[in-house]
């Protein structure tokens, strides 16, 4: 999202990011505030290094700022761990796990024994 896509919206629309802080142009949605352009914002996530949504925007009493919790329910963190564990055993018995991604940029599969990329 970047200013020309905020001068696109309604003046009375409301921007929400729940996904990525790095697909928002931070300082555009600012502006876009302050011109009155959109009347407001929700986030939970924003392009500061922890992600987070930026002091300047969460400041403001037309955005509601909060941190990105949803990963961290007791059910999220027992799959990611149980997730990630089931992989490393796919790998280590020379297996590509069902869900990875660009496996033929993968560079050290040999090391584990995996020369087959399919």
């Amino acid at each position: 999202m970047n200013a020309a896509n905020f001068a696109r919206m309604k003046k009375s629309a409301y921007f929400l990011n729940l996904s990525r802080g790095n697909l928002v142009d931070e300082a555009a949605l600012l502006q876009a505030l302050e011109k009155k352009q959109i009347a407001g914002a929700a986030m939970d996530v924003g392009r500061a290094f922890d992600q987070k949504p930026s002091l300047n925007l969460a400041m403001r009493s037309d955005v509601i700022a909060t941190p990105h919790t949803a990963g961290l329910t007791p059910d999220a963190i027992e799959h990611q761990a149980l997730d990630t564990v089931r992989q490393v055993a796919e790998l280590l018995s020379g297996r590509i796990p069902k869900e990875a991604v660009n496996v033929a940029k993968a560079t050290r599969l040999a090391r584990l024994g995996i020369n087959d990329l399919t």
